[in-house]
């Protein structure tokens, strides 16, 4: 693992999915710095996407700010070197945008970022004057969001974009979805609705919008709905060729089945848990069994447990992918009882 500092740049470490960030001074160029906030992740089409956030410190707003990206390998050799701007056009005074630039280039080798401001102009202030409203938020393989946008101004919001962007826990912007744009006439509102990648890591939400000549301010999504993408049902104890149990011997094989239905159109690896506890609480068992789903469709998932000892016992099970991120709802126990 490797950190470096060049130049006032900040230099982070890339995994293949994600990137070790650190306390690190920040990049900055006359009052406009790139926030150590960055984080970074291989797409599905394997080029490196950068996401991070600018800050304004003057005490006027800035715009055309360039942000460069030095893509490198290992050995700090560049790989690629790719400018990119802010989402917003203008960053008003002491305020702070997002930005999202990622690699022209599929390379595996790209394990290290370097990210710094590479200018920027004086600007007029830019209102905010667009008002946000939203809808409940809904979370699945997918975001979705849908509301209205409110124009307070005197002048016809034109060209106006929303922005919904995801923060994980230590307040990186981890994904970013954008509206069409719409045109918004002066004391008028309008629907808007943004679909987009959903991150695992993804713990809190927020909105803006800006036009040619407006912007809103940034407010959070309070309202969200998480739809996880599958659905546990039909949970059944049996014996190895299917027969259901009354009771269940000791020192019996069982076989406990769930009907696993995915409601995604993606390839998708998942974990299925069995977890049998005494009415105590106490863990008796943990079993696993390990498929991919297909895209949309029903699995049957089973996990073998052989019970030792006579008493009563429920079943919970569970469906997560492999970093251990939730896949399905809670299931109610199921309650068994074991008779010698």
């Amino acid at each position: 693992m490797k950190t470096l500092l060049l130049s006032s740049s900040l230099i982070l470490l890339l995994f293949t999915t994600n990137i070790v960030w650190a306390d690190l001074p920040p990049s900055t160029s006359l009052g406009v710095e790139a926030l150590q906030t960055i984080y970074s992740h291989k797409a599905n089409d394997g080029t490196t996407v950068v996401f991070g956030e600018v800050q304004n410190n003057l005490n006027s707003p800035v715009n055309a700010v360039t942000i460069g990206v030095t893509f490198m390998d290992d050995n700090s050799n560049q790989i690629e070197y790719k400018t990119g701007t802010t989402l917003l056009q203008v960053i008003p005074a002491g305020g702070k945008v997002p930005f999202m630039i990622s690699s022209t280039k599929a390379d595996p080798s790209i394990t290290q970022i370097q990210v710094k401001i590479a200018g920027f102009q004086s600007s007029p202030e830019r209102q905010q004057v667009l008002d946000i409203s939203s809808n409940p938020l809904q979370v699945s393989d997918k975001l979705s969001v849908s509301g209205t946008i409110t124009n307070n101004g005197a002048l016809k919001s034109t060209n106006t974009k929303i922005y919904l962007i995801s923060y994980d826990a230590f307040q990186r912007i981890v994904a970013i979805g954008i509206s069409d744009p719409i045109s918004v006439d002066p004391g008028k509102d309008s629907q808007f609705s943004i679909t987009s990648d959903s991150s695992t890591r993804a713990k809190s939400y927020m909105l803006i919008a800006e036009s040619d000549n407006y912007q809103s301010k940034l407010i959070p999504v309070n309202s969200v709905q998480v739809t996880l993408p599958v659905i546990v049902s039909n949970t059944v104890i049996t014996d190895p060729n299917g027969t259901a149990y009354s009771t269940i011997p000791v020192n019996a094989s069982v076989k406990i089945t769930s009907n696993a239905q995915y409601i995604a159109n993606s390839t998708q690896p998942f974990v299925y848990y069995v977890q049998v506890k005494q009415f105590s609480g106490k863990v008796e068992f943990i079993g696993k069994y390990e498929g991919v789903f297909l895209g949309t469709g029903d699995q049957s998932v089973s996990v073998n447990w052989t019970p030792h000892s006579a008493g009563s016992y429920f079943i919970e099970t569970y469906v997560w992918n492999f970093d251990a991120v939730p896949l399905s709802s809670a299931v109610p126990s199921i309650n068994l009882i074991l008779v010698k």
